[in-house]
């Protein structure tokens, strides 16, 4: 074996030795970093199917609720017959719910929690956006993830990846009357007047 053949072979060597260094430090920041991927992975996957809904949307629109106060509403979507509150909830687990009990309970592994019935807060959202609105067409719902099981069964203003209606998604949607397009102009005016002022207190 003369002194180049070596060398070649000394660079090989080294070249694999690289390669393999470098697919073992990205399998270990992949494990150690698993679950803030899998977590970005999951807001990226309910993004993309939220994004479905309605012709058009508005995002974190600021509402007065009447009260001096002020409701941050997570999202509204402009469809064919309506104007869409849909309000975002990232529990995982089991949830054992029904419209009018004051408390949800959610269950993951052992532990069981309650949280307040998320129907009551998403009324008077819609009594607040009313406020801006008048009698236009306005329907709310709560949006749960994949993660989300409802064993029991759930309210029909709980939406979940699975079960969206055909009507909500954009290519069925159909064109929005005078009353609903007027009423979704005024939302839109309302965001942009609203968007330049800083608030303090805004109730989530």
């Amino acid at each position: 074996m003369d002194f180049n053949e070596t060398l070649n072979q000394l660079n090989l060597k080294s070249e694999v030795v690289a390669y393999a260094i470098v697919v073992l430090a990205v399998l270990l920041i992949l494990l150690v970093n698993r679950r803030r991927l899998l977590l970005r992975f999951q807001e990226w996957r309910i993004e993309r199917c939220l994004k479905q809904i309605g012709i058009e949307q508005i995002r974190n629109l600021v509402c007065p609720d009447g009260i001096d106060g002020f409701y941050n509403i997570d999202r509204l979507a402009l469809i064919g017959d309506a104007v869409l509150l849909i309000s975002y909830k990232p529990y995982d687990g089991n949830i054992y719910c029904a419209e009018r009990i004051s408390e949800w309970t959610q269950v993951v592994g052992r532990k069981s929690y309650k949280f307040r019935n998320p129907l009551f807060e998403l009324d008077n959202q819609l009594t607040s956006l009313r406020l801006l609105i008048g009698n236009a067409p306005l329907r709310g719902f709560l949006f749960f993830n994949h993660s989300a099981l409802f064993p029991k069964g759930h309210p029909d203003s709980v939406l979940n990846p699975e079960n969206i209606p055909d009507k909500f998604l954009t290519a069925n949607c159909g064109t929005p009357g005078a009353e609903i397009r007027a009423a979704w102009e005024q939302l839109k005016s309302h965001q942009k007047e609203a968007s330049g002022n800083l608030r303090i207190g805004v109730k989530t």
